[in-house]
């Protein structure tokens, strides 16, 4: 009896260890699998919330910049007419052509003389934009640098929401100077300006947004659009900032749930059956994921007619180049180069023959450049580079720009029975001694513009003064 006793007793034991170590190892893959599950789950989330953000940040900056261009039309106008408003009611009635515009006024030395629609606004007349009231920053700072500003949302006068823009207005003087004259400014309607960006996708797919700035009368975070309430301060996160004109926004999204909120998870720890078919879709989905994300990279960077970098990624990268090669004492020069009647080969052999044209040209090129210069197209027929000088003497610039003229003139393009042949005029423009990306491009457009009046089929250096 004592012996059998025992035995069974061993046996018991044997067996609650081997039930204990198969729950555990069970355990340890359904947590593995969970694990996994949720690092993908949140990267896709990340992929979408990055692709949503960088696509409504740039909705948020076309629609706000494309009403405060308005601003320049009259300015243009009161500068041609040196200073004297004329029709003014009827010019400002053909501006105002959205209904997120709330009006357009003038302010003769900073005091509002005229604004359209009058109707409503009648209290503005006579604000003087140059005393310590809130919004008239945006004014001082206009007229201190010379250069459209943007403000809001802050509290107008007419006790409404609004954003503005503020644009100073010079008159030239006979001894070559400019004096100010006033501003030109246009009020939108907040929040109804922001009504065309698209942001209920975001609540229906279940994120939580938020659009926010640090005010500048009080330096305290003002948010300006959410529907998740203090959400997005808790928890993961994308933000991305958002630059218009002077004013700094900043784009947060977040999810609207974290894993541990979804019932799938849980149900899934409780489930050991289905371990083989959650191998397979984690594989699948992390197959997704880098394809996704390969695809999402390549189309943030490159131009999808031509292949080469696009306008945007060549402008990040060249920014950065030409810090690194400042810090090196290299030199870097801006070339861009344009098509020479590109348009009589749209309208001669269709867009289709044109697209071929451009990514003969591209490609041509794409044959000639060393690999440590940049390369992208800039828009519609026009290419632009930033090449490194490497004997910093302006010769292998030049020799480099008869070098990309000449594959492109001796570019074919074979369409059926027609074969088309183009040429290029290139505009050259040192980078340094300033290193501004913006002026080199400007000088080097300014170059190209006058390899156009020479004839075409040429490269220009810019030269200061002409």
């Amino acid at each position: 009896m004592p012996d059998n006793t025992t035995i069974s007793i061993g046996k018991r034991k044997k067996l609650s260890i081997r039930a204990v170590i198969s729950s555990l190892i069970a355990s340890a893959v359904c947590a593995a699998i969970i694990g996994v599950i949720m690092v993908n789950r949140i990267n896709i989330e990340n992929l979408t919330m990055q692709q949503f953000i960088l696509e409504k940040s740039l909705k948020i900056n076309e629609i706000i910049s494309k009403m405060l261009y308005k601003t320049h039309i009259l300015a243009t106008i009161i500068a041609q007419n040196k200073g004297k408003i004329e029709n003014f009611e009827r010019l400002a009635a053909t501006i105002i052509d959205d209904p997120a515009i709330l009006n357009i006024l003038v302010a003769p030395g900073g005091v509002v003389s005229e604004v359209y629609p009058l109707r409503g606004n009648e209290t503005v007349i006579g604000l003087d934009f140059f005393t310590e009231s809130e919004g008239n920053k945006e004014a001082i700072l206009a007229k201190e640098k010379g250069e459209l500003v943007f403000g809001g949302p802050f509290t107008l006068i007419q006790g409404e929401q609004g954003l503005v823009g503020r644009l100073p207005v010079f008159q030239d003087m006979p001894d070559g100077g400019r004096q100010f004259w006033g501003l030109v400014s246009i009020t939108l309607k907040y929040p109804q300006i922001l009504n065309g960006v698209g942001l209920d996708t975001l609540t229906n797919l279940g994120f939580i947004y938020k659009l926010w700035r640090i005010n500048p009368d009080d330096n305290k975070k003002q948010i300006i659009a959410t529907n998740g309430g203090d959400k997005t301060e808790r928890g993961r996160y994308l933000e991305k900032h958002v630059a218009i004109f002077n004013a700094d926004w900043y784009f947060r999204v977040s999810p609207g749930r974290e894993w541990y909120e979804y019932h799938e998870m849980w149900l899934m720890i409780l489930t050991g059956l289905f371990v083989s078919f959650m191998i397979a879709s984690i594989i699948q989905k992390n197959v997704d994921l880098k394809i996704a994300g390969s695809e999402l990279e390549k189309m943030a960077r490159t131009d999808v007619l031509t292949g080469i970098y696009n306008r945007r990624y060549f402008l990040e990268l060249a920014s950065w180049q030409i810090e690194k090669m400042k810090r090196m004492q290299k030199n870097y020069f801006v070339i861009i180069f344009d098509l020479d009647h590109f348009k009589i080969v749209n309208d001669t052999y269709g867009h289709i023959a044109g697209d071929k044209v451009l990514q003969s040209v591209a490609s041509s090129v794409k044959k000639c450049i060393r690999l440590y210069d940049l390369f992208a197209r800039y828009g519609g027929e026009e290419f632009i580079m930033l090449v490194i000088d490497s004997d910093n003497t302006g010769i292998d610039i030049a020799n480099l720009a008869e070098r990309y003229r000449r594959s492109i003139a001796d570019t074919h393009i074979e369409l059926e029975d027609v074969r088309i042949s183009v040429t290029a005029s290139f505009g050259i423009s040192n980078v340094a001694p300033d290193n501004d990306l913006d002026k080199a491009i400007q000088r080097a457009d300014e170059a190209l513009y006058r390899a156009k009046q020479k004839g075409r089929n040429r490269f220009v250096l810019y030269k200061s003064g002409g």
